[in-house]
């Protein structure tokens, strides 16, 4: 009997460690990688993730440490109207370029990091309507790159 006893509370001691191992692997696991994609703004061209799931988006950029020159994420959605976004767990400052029906319609530049702030404090970037594809660059892009709202936009993984 008391063997038995032994075996179950081994057993039981190494299921326990075995899910707390798992957990562990589960929630340290850096994001996965996003597609990636060329993205043209006008003569400039850029290298994109594509962000195209609600999870996807809703982790964006979030805890990266930042993009090179010329890369960004972008942001798909399955309908067009008002965008809104944050910077949550955001480590740079970063340009929104807001895109609708293959062109440019307008962008908020140097959107700030807000380390400490709680959720219902963040601060909201609200595109204007009419919106379907949003670019997330590094700040100052809009205005180094000379992007100008009407300014056309290709991309084969846009619509």
């Amino acid at each position: 009997m008391k063997k038995m006893i032994f075996i179950i509370i081994v057993a039981i001691i190494v299921v326990v460690i075995a899910v707390l191992g798992v957990w562990h692997l589960v929630l340290s696991r850096p994001n996965p990688p996003l597609r990636t994609d060329k993205f043209t703004i006008g003569d400039n061209i850029f290298s994109v993730e594509v962000a195209s799931t609600t999870m996807e988006q809703t982790r964006g950029l979030s805890g990266r440490a930042g993009l090179e020159k010329n890369e960004g994420m972008l942001f798909l959605f399955s309908s067009s109207g008002v965008q809104n976004f944050w910077m949550k767990d955001m480590n740079f400052p970063i340009d929104i370029i807001w895109i609708g029906d293959g062109k440019v319609l307008g962008f908020a530049e140097n959107a700030e990091p807000q380390p400490g702030v709680p959720l219902w404090k963040l601060k909201i970037y609200s595109s204007p309507d009419d919106v379907d594809t949003v670019l997330e660059v590094n700040a100052g892009t809009v205005t180094d790159d000379g992007i100008k709202i009407g300014d056309l936009v290709y991309s084969p993984v846009v619509k």
